[in-house]
């Protein structure tokens, strides 16, 4: 019997997870777009700012996965908004993003070695980087992209 092809790496579904399991962390906030895909870089490249190992590979100029993963977001959100895992919340800076209690529950089923390596990685950057504004994000990232995978050149 032939095992249908079925990728699941840099997938919408992919990145929709990495984002449920940040929003896990900020369970009385909300975050934008912007904050999602700052904190998703970050969460996978925690050694780029001080932080523990990181999850990715060491590629060169990977600052650049910060936008080009903008895309896959998107619709990896749709996904989880499609499925209740998420809501859409308005506030006076546009529509922003929590998770449900749904998806806090689908969450209780992972237990894997990479499910909790991630929800670490995630944990910390929520710490590191959480109370930072988005304007003050978007400042820090700007001013490092450049430098992340910058060792390779």
């Amino acid at each position: 019997m032939l095992k249908p092809n079925i990728r699941l790496f840099n997938t919408p579904l992919e990145v929709g997870f990495r984002a449920l399991v940040i929003l896990h962390q900020f369970p009385d906030q909300s975050l934008d777009l912007e904050q999602l895909m700052y904190f998703d870089y970050l969460s996978l490249n925690t050694n780029d700012v001080g932080g523990p190992a990181s999850l990715s590979a060491p590629i060169p100029n990977r600052g650049v996965q910060v936008y080009a993963r903008k895309d896959l977001l998107q619709k990896g959100l749709t996904i989880l908004l499609s499925k209740e895992l998420i809501e859409f919340v308005g506030n006076e800076r546009g529509f922003n993003y929590s998770i449900s209690s749904a998806g806090k529950k689908v969450l209780e089923l992972f237990s894997t070695k990479y499910f909790q390596e991630l929800d670490n990685r995630t944990a910390w950057v929520s710490e590191k980087f959480g109370k930072m504004s988005v304007s003050e994000l978007r400042l820090y990232m700007g001013e490092n992209i450049s430098h992340w995978g910058g060792e390779f050149l």
